[in-house]
């Protein structure tokens, strides 16, 4: 990952970092959706500079700060984020395509952690094989995590063109520390449990 571009929210009586993020992060999604390849997959891997997580606490935090990074210069210009956030230019401050520094302080990965729906919905859903009663489904289920207090986004699925069927969800994110990866592999949502980014 050699050039990056560096989102920042701007602070604001209307929207606080959070609701802002439910806000961009779509738009964010959406163009990485536009350059995607056959597998949904892309070479742009999102970075939160700030990001903070105390497991004990119970407290985490994504800062306002966004990095998007590429291998090339040209990856970034085809992404053409200014165009998708333009609607937000009052509340982000977006910065030209800069070279990743020669100094950096390491690597890291920036994932998408899925948590388990309630275990009722879980037993209902496995009792459909007909293998077993929901009693025995529901016991098999009942130590699930179904929660997690890492840093999240508020988002809306997209997937569904019904407007009442828009089920809304959160996409938590967990940071890892990690080695510099030779393969930049990166989801829809810029996140990746194998490609590392720069940290500086």
């Amino acid at each position: 990952m050699n050039y990056y571009v560096e989102v920042t929210l701007i602070e604001n009586e209307t929207f606080s970092p959070y609701e802002l993020w439910a806000r961009l992060y779509p738009q964010l999604h959406l163009a990485l959706v536009e350059v995607k390849n056959d597998n949904n997959k892309v070479n742009i891997g999102f970075a939160f500079p700030q990001y903070r997580f105390h497991e004990d606490k119970g407290v985490g935090f994504l800062g306002t700060k966004l990095r998007l990074f590429a291998p090339s210069e040209s990856d970034l210009k085809k992404l053409e984020i200014r165009k998708w956030l333009e609607h937000f230019e009052d509340y982000v401050h977006i910065t030209s395509i800069r070279e990743v520094p020669t100094e950096i302080k390491g690597y890291a990965i920036y994932k998408r952690k899925q948590v388990k729906t309630n275990a009722q919905r879980l037993a209902r859903h496995r009792i459909k094989r007909g293998d077993i009663g929901f009693e025995e489904a529901l016991a098999r289920y009942s130590n699930v995590v179904t929660t997690t207090d890492l840093p999240y986004i508020e988002m809306q699925s997209l997937s569904s063109s019904d407007e009442q069927s828009k089920k809304r969800f959160k996409l938590f994110i967990e940071k890892l520390p990690a080695e510099k990866s030779e393969n930049q592999v990166f989801s829809t949502y810029g996140l990746s449990s194998e490609s590392a980014v720069p940290e500086f």
